[in-house]
């Protein structure tokens, strides 16, 4: 269903399937998994490794859930569920360790784990006759691309998370405005 390569060495690889499973394989086995990660309970959609903290990394699913895990554990480090809906995509922050964001199908969500592990810092609706399919961080800009399932991208620019404060006094992406 997905994968991803492991930023340190492009040899390593994530992949997720269709059962809930969470696959490390290298390229240079072919034929056999190098450990299994199981936590999610339907299809995984999205992989993503942390560009900073390079040995975790994200999944998401059909089964409405997020999970944070580590490489050399089988077992999750914490599992994000919001909503009820299908997560169809994730993305780390490439400006914070703590910080991605996830889209469902009726919103995208801003996590920052240095605040919260338990809800989004920040959501944003889909118009209820479309679904967000997919989420990216634009190169050399601050602003977020969203995806829906009508074939639209949606573009919000966001503030810096260094240069502004939240009201509980950290800093975080604020959504500005959809262009």
């Amino acid at each position: 269903m997905c994968f991803d390569f492991y930023p340190k060495d492009t040899n390593l690889y994530l992949a997720g399937t269709e059962e809930g499973l969470i696959h490390k394989c290298s390229c240079s086995y072919n034929e056999q998994f190098l450990e299994t990660y199981r936590g999610h309970k339907g299809p995984v959609y999205k992989i993503a490794w942390n560009p900073f903290s390079t040995d975790m990394f994200l999944s998401c699913s059909a089964d409405w859930s997020i999970i944070l895990w580590h490489q050399d554990s089988q077992k999750p480090l914490l599992t994000f569920s919001s909503t009820t809906a299908v997560v169809h995509d994730i993305v780390w922050s490439p400006k914070s360790v703590f910080i991605f964001v996830a889209v469902n199908e009726n919103r995208a969500e801003i996590w920052d784990l240095s605040i919260s592990t338990l809800d989004p810092l920040i959501t944003r609706s889909a118009n209820p006759e479309v679904k967000f399919t997919s989420v990216l961080f634009a190169k050399n800009t601050d602003c977020l691309l969203i995806g829906d399932s009508e074939g639209q991208v949606s573009v919000f620019e966001l503030a810096n998370p260094r240069a502004r404060k939240t009201s509980r006094g950290t800093n975080a992406y604020r959504v500005f405005g959809k262009h």
